[in-house]
Parts: C-alpha cells; structure tokens; sequence
C-alpha cells in the first residue's frame, strides 16, 4: 500500500528556455521552482481528467 504523504523523486531535463520561463513564473508567484513544477503537474492532471473523454481536438490532452 502507498502512503499518501510518500514521496518520489524524479528527474527532467528540460530546455533552458523552458527552464528559465518556469524559474520566472516560479518566482512571481513566490514558489520554489520544483514547487512550481508540482503545481504544473497537479493542474494538467486535474485538466485532463476532466477533459480526457472530450480530447479529439484539445491541444492540451497529449495521447
């Protein structure tokens, strides 16, 4: 069984354009970088599973 509080670390490269436009947003919004990140991933997660059944055209449900 997964505890809820249990954690995984995972690596990404990503572009440093890509990088530098997270850092930016990250620090507007008074986050760390990885916590922007986090967020990131928990509001496309939250998207597509709204959105997944209605995908034919969404650019934003990558299959």
């Amino acid at each position: 069984m997964i505890r809820h509080d249990s954690k995984k670390r995972v690596s990404v490269s990503l572009p440093m354009e890509l990088y530098e436009q997270i850092k930016t947003l990250s620090e507007e919004t008074e986050r760390t970088t990885s916590a922007y990140i986090r967020q990131i991933v928990r509001i496309y997660l939250r998207y597509y599973a709204e959105h997944a059944q209605e995908s034919e055209n969404d650019p934003m449900i990558i299959k």
